[in-house]
């Protein structure tokens, strides 16, 4: 294998994608390590979606802000936990998207100059993931990076 060769095969900067789920923690814990064994750059994600399908709710914007400042809390303990495991270079991104998979996979990934992208794989029923999408499944099919999903054994 040649310089080049062994190069491709490296991960700079890796995504992990996450919420405040139990997916998302293995999620991320798989993220740190891979992250340690390349010596690369962790970027944390997260994706506000909107919590009214319909666009009517009149409190939306209220119920944001204390969703936002909860999971401004999430993240940074996701930060903290990154750091105690040796990683030294962390960016944490957090946006809004009504479909948080193709934010990740075609705006955030290559804007952040992402080489792996790791998720955690729902297990919402045929009807659910027909009605709500489903992350993962949007980030494999339009990522242009590598996409690592993890399923941590839960029910199916």
């Amino acid at each position: 294998m040649n310089d080049h060769e062994e190069e491709s095969m490296m991960y700079r900067n890796i995504l992990v994608a996450v919420d405040d789920s139990e997916k998302s923690k293995t999620a991320f814990r798989s993220a740190v390590e891979t992250a340690r064994a390349f010596n690369a750059k962790l970027t944390i994600c997260h994706i506000y979606t909107p919590i009214d399908p319909t666009g009517m709710l009149a409190t939306t914007y209220i119920f944001k802000q204390d969703f936002s400042d909860y999971m401004d809390g999430v993240l940074d303990k996701f930060k903290e936990d990154a750091t105690k495991e040796g990683i030294k270079e962390i960016e944490v991104v957090q946006t809004y998207s009504s479909s948080p998979g193709l934010a990740i996979a075609e705006v955030i990934a290559p804007g952040y100059d992402v080489d792996l992208i790791v998720c955690g794989a729902s297990n919402k029923s045929g009807l659910d993931r027909f009605l709500l999408g489903s992350v993962s499944l949007d980030i494999v099919k339009h990522a242009t990076c590598d996409v690592n999903v993890i399923r941590n054994g839960g029910s199916h």
